[in-house]
């Protein structure tokens, strides 16, 4: 049996035949080597690409700050002071600086020379919380302490603003223009007679893409205590701007107001100088007791058509007063043209119903050939607070200006004011002539 199993195992055929089946066998066991090394091979790949997925990945996640990081964090821009928001928070500073000086050539009255800081303010506004905002500026001119803006606000209603403060009422185009963008130095003789400034009140003010409309209830000036029930009023304010596309605006409006006065005395006064801080005596002043109320009326139109703008107002004062005496009628009003030869034109809120500064092309710098913008302008303006036993004056201002628009925040001015008053203002057909001068910077 031996020898016939060694005879069949060492037979040629069947020894080719096993090496043929060893070499296949082999040959399969490099394959499966090569494959095993390949996969191996993608793995280690593999690996090394998810670990450097999961690096980048915890790189970015500890750059990135937490959704309580973000809101903790503080957003500073520059618009043109620092405006620093913080979660539902912002605060901005602002303020001005208004130095004017007066020369006069004198007629019946001797008017000082002088300079004075007209105005010097400091502010700041923002938000508190959402949809409530703030607004608080103070008026340090002549080292004295007035309140003006200083106010809450509500704006979480669509195109509405709900205000509660130290504010102006609704009254006028050019009195609702702020102060460093009117065209002249003062505002008209009638504006200031018959316009408050800002007292104690209450409003809301709502508008659309061409209109606006503002209402309030109001108590009185904030500096002001009274022995009797103090004054107050009620007014509303409503503008349309049938033509409002860019560098071209109509602008129409009314106003009405009812004034009462402070019980203690019952006293209007309606009083105004020559369209100048610096006079030490006013020109036309109706000063009266034995008051019951006021009403006032105010219309005002306006235009701007590129560089060229036009606008005017007239108002209508009824007085009507107790213990039997006479009521009276006052009235006054302007109107202005301007041009800005540089090419600029005014802007202008529909949102508010008042016209803003103009924007310019090039701010000075004449190592550049630059010269900013410079802008001329005329004004007639007139009041009449004279009717029956009430002998307050009549006065007509006639006043050129110029304006040299520096860069968006400063501005030279210059008017000269020619005054014409009758025989019943403070000081009897007294018309003198004005150089007035003004440098501005507000921020």
């Amino acid at each position: 049996m031996a020898g016939t199993a060694l005879l069949v195992f060492s037979n040629p055929v069947f020894a080719d035949e096993r090496d043929d089946r060893i070499q296949l066998l082999e040959q399969q066991v490099q394959m499966l080597a090569a494959e095993i090394q390949s996969l191996k091979q993608e793995q280690k790949q593999d690996r090394q690409a998810v670990a450097a997925i999961e690096q980048n990945v915890t790189k970015k996640l500890e750059k990135a700050p937490t959704q309580s990081q973000t809101e903790n964090s503080a957003k500073v821009t520059m618009n043109p002071s620092p405006k620093i928001e913080y979660g539902n928070f912002s605060w901005q500073p602002f303020g001005r600086i208004q130095l004017d000086y007066a020369a006069f050539n004198d007629d019946k009255r001797d008017h000082p020379d002088g300079a004075e800081f007209r105005r010097a303010r400091l502010g700041m506004k923002g938000q508190i919380a959402k949809d409530f905002g703030y607004k608080a500026e103070i008026d340090f001119a002549n080292e004295g302490v007035n309140f003006k803006d200083v106010y809450m606000n509500y704006t979480g209603i669509d195109n509405t603003e709900i205000r509660i403060g130290n504010f102006k009422p609704p009254l006028g185009l050019e009195e609702l223009t702020s102060g460093n963008d009117i065209t002249f130095i003062e505002r008209s003789a009638a504006t200031s007679a018959f316009a408050t400034g800002e007292i104690i009140g209450a409003g809301v003010l709502t508008h659309g893409e061409n209109w606006s409309v503002s209402t309030g209830l109001f108590n009185d000036d904030a500096g002001r205590q009274s022995s009797g029930d103090e004054a107050w009023s009620a007014g509303v304010r409503g503008t349309f701007s049938p033509l409002h596309e860019k560098d071209r605006i109509a602008h129409i409006g009314g106003s009405a107001t009812y004034r009462k006065p402070d019980q203690a005395n019952d006293t209007f006064d309606f009083d105004a100088t020559a369209e100048n801080a610096l006079q030490t005596v006013d020109s036309v002043s109706a000063n009266f007791t034995d008051a019951d109320n006021a009403q006032l009326y105010g219309l005002e139109a306006a235009v701007a058509l590129g560089p060229f703008s036009a606008q005017g107002e007239y108002f209508l004062v009824d007085v009507e007063r107790t213990n039997g005496r006479s009521n009276h009628d006052f009235s006054g009003g302007y109107a202005q043209a301007s041009w800005v030869l540089t090419g600029e034109s005014r802007s202008y809120s529909a949102k508010d119903g008042k016209f803003g500064t103009i924007q310019l092309a090039n701010a000075f710098n004449p190592r550049n050939g630059d010269w900013g913008a410079v802008e001329m302008a005329a004004r007639y303006s007139t009041i009449d607070v004279t009717d029956q036993d009430i002998s307050g004056g009549k006065m007509d201002n006639y006043t050129l200006g110029a304006n040299w628009y520096l860069n968006n925040n400063m501005r030279l001015m210059a008017n000269y004011i020619f005054v014409d008053t009758d025989n019943t203002a403070v000081t009897a057909n007294d018309d003198p002539q004005i150089l007035l001068l003004r440098s501005q910077v507000n921020f």
